[in-house]
């Protein structure tokens, strides 16, 4: 019995090896695919993790269609293209990249941004191996030639081709000054195509019939048509080498947004909003019309099977090029960043992006809603202290008041004085939840009933604009600060609307205020610069200097000892608010925020900061490991 056990036992037990291996390089590899992941990868020293991967600049294909990169402006995403994970990410001392193209052999990418440098990657090792200093100004445009041996780059005022072995100019050709811009490049003979409103320079011709301004401008592979898009809502098709129009495709209802050919010219993509169409070149015709978001670029695979496209919802989309079916999608990438909140608990953010807003868990950094309902960017968002609840602020002139479980809108208060709308530029919650308060364009500063949506009050006795918004602890005031006609700060009685102190400025406009949670201190950002204030007397405490640009993000630690500050110069700082001295510089490379911090929010324990900037990446800072190792006070 024993001797039939045996064999037995040892093909279970091979088995069970083989079984629990799987599983160990399963999770091996879903560990390493997270390494690759934006909320770990590439962090600056103290932050936790990373919201987001970043605003999508530009996408291409590999020519042997197995690749998508995403530009980004933390790092170029390498997906796999049949299962859209993710392979790793190209990272260098980037700024802002803002255009990519794939060699011949599909060997190197090669990205240009703003920053003016062209860099070249070796697409096997994930190694930057090349950079090209030369341009004045950011790159729009890189394109590899045919035979791979030349680079060209479209800058603002001129276009470079470059030797890519040696890493020499070839030729420079100036007067570039217009962006819209397109290229064509085969060796080192070049074709330019650009728009100036309605018409189209291409190199020594004016090619005209559109009738409204060019939005953009493509060749095709072989060279010999160019495609252009306008808001005229038509794509026409020019022949490079007479100029003349050889076919006009209509169908859109709105602007072209972009366009791409199939890699042997005979398709056409475009998109608009809220469709792509694919377009047979020959017979000018429509093969296939996608409905979804409004697409704002587009790529096709080589082989022509896949499409990938942008989205306003900030979702890359895969659809199958033949049947129009969508195949995957790719989340995680976000637009430009314009505010952020902590709920009462700590266990959520959300996230103005564009104009929607995004809830993330803020302990495992994921997706968990998308509102959407504003017609134009949000500016401001707010928790209710409840944290059922947040208002929100846009340039559409409403707020808007959303179920923070469901994301369903509870309420929209339209915003104006005497029937005259305005662009809203902040709104907060009073600390028992009751009371909204907005400041708006024209200068208004209301107050209304968060349930009802019913306006209380007007506050009254400024001119300029109101910046920002914060109510005062107990809830008794409420503080502004102004920066056209005046340069104050201006602080109301909540019971009576009326204006009860000016805290002159001087230095600036100002661009942020935020109250400690006991209520003592008020800090405004200016130039430059950071007041602390006395909130009883309106006498200054200290004047906090290092910032080299305008202060627009304002933080209070809930214990009240640290002050955060985020500015257009890319930095936070963190300041000691008894001494007014600072603690700790928060700035990085690898990459870091590429312009302007434009929101700061403490967690309500204090322990982690989230940052955002116009990247659109989110950070969070574990602030105990910072402020225990804050010995560079500079």
């Amino acid at each position: 019995m024993k001797m039939r056990l045996r064999p037995f036992l040892l093909i279970f037990g091979i088995v069970c090896v083989v079984f629990a291996l799987t599983i160990v390089f399963v999770r091996f590899q879903r560990k390493t695919i997270l390494l690759h992941e934006s909320s770990q990868h590439q962090l600056p020293e103290g932050a936790k993790f990373r919201i987001g991967k970043g605003r999508v600049t530009d996408i291409a294909y590999s020519l042997d269609s197995t690749v998508l990169a995403v530009a980004t402006p933390i790092g170029i995403w390498l997906y796999d293209a049949s299962t859209a994970g993710v392979r790793t990410v190209l990272t260098a001392d980037t700024y802002g990249i803002s255009s990519i193209s794939f060699s011949p052999d599909g060997k190197t990418l090669a990205g240009g941004g703003q920053a003016g440098i062209i860099y070249l990657w070796d697409i096997a090792t994930g190694e930057c191996h090349h950079s090209f200093v030369g341009h004045n100004g950011g790159i729009f445009k890189v394109l590899f030639s045919a035979d791979g041996n030349t680079l060209a780059a479209v800058s603002i005022h001129d276009m470079s081709l470059w030797d890519v072995t040696t890493g020499t100019h070839e030729a420079k050709l100036p007067g570039f000054s217009n962006r819209g811009r397109s290229l064509w490049l085969n060796g080192d003979q070049v074709t330019f195509a650009l728009s100036a409103g309605k018409d189209i320079r291409l190199s020594d011709k004016m090619l005209e019939g559109h009738t409204r301004s060019v939005k953009s401008v493509l060749f095709s592979p072989d060279g010999q048509t160019l495609a252009s898009g306008s808001h005229d809502r038509t794509i026409r098709l020019w022949d490079v080498a007479t100029g003349t129009e050889k076919k006009i495709l209509k169908g859109h209802k709105k602007t072209i947004n972009s366009m791409a050919f199939s890699r042997d010219g005979r398709m056409l993509v475009s998109t608009s909003y809220n469709t792509v169409r694919l377009w047979n070149v020959d017979a000018g015709t429509l093969k296939k019309n996608i409905k979804g978001p409004n697409v704002w670029q587009v790529a096709l695979s080589a082989d022509g099977k896949t499409l990938a496209g942008w989205g306003s919802d900030h979702i890359l989309y895969l659809w199958d090029a033949v049947t129009g079916n969508p195949k995957k999608t790719i989340t995680g990438h976000i637009g430009a960043i314009s505010a952020l909140s902590f709920s009462a608990d700590g266990a959520t953010l959300a996230i103005g992006a564009s104009k929607e807003i995004l809830l993330w868990d803020a302990i495992e950094g994921l997706h968990k809603n998308t509102l959407f309902g504003h017609k134009e960017m949000v500016v401001s968002i707010a928790f209710n202290p409840n944290g059922r609840t947040l208002a929100s602020a846009s340039q559409d002139r409403t707020l808007r008041v959303w179920g923070t479980e469901t994301g369903r809108q509870k309420k929209i208060i339209k915003v104006g004085v005497r029937g005259r709308g305005a662009s809203v530029r902040s709104v907060v919650f009073s600390l028992d939840g009751s009371t909204l308060a907005n400041s708006s364009e024209e200068g208004a500063v209301q107050l209304w009933d968060a349930v009802t949506g019913k306006r209380k009050e007007t506050l009254s006795g400024h001119t300029g604009l109101v910046e920002m918004l914060v109510f005062s602890p107990d809830g008794r005031t409420v503080a502004g600060g102004t920066g056209s006609n005046e340069i104050a700060v201006w602080i109301w009685d909540i019971d009576t609307g009326k204006h009860k102190k000016t805290l002159d400025s001087r230095t600036g406009g100002v661009s942020a205020v935020a109250f400690s949670l006991d209520g003592s201190v008020l800090a405004s950002g200016d130039f430059k610069s950071v007041k602390l204030w006395d909130a009883a007397t309106g006498d200054i405490l200290h004047t906090l200097k290092g910032h080299i640009s305008i202060v627009n993000s304002l933080s209070f630690s809930p214990d009240g000892k640290t002050l955060a500050s985020g500015s257009w110069d890319r930095t936070i700082r963190l300041w000691d608010v008894s001494t007014g001295k600072l603690k700790k510089t928060l700035v990085g490379s690898p990459p870091f925020y590429n312009n302007s911090v434009d929101g700061l929010s403490f967690s309500p324990d204090g322990q982690t900061l989230a940052s955002a900037g116009v990247d659109g990446t989110v950070l969070l800072w574990d602030i105990a490991s910072i402020t225990h190792n804050a010995d560079d006070q500079k």
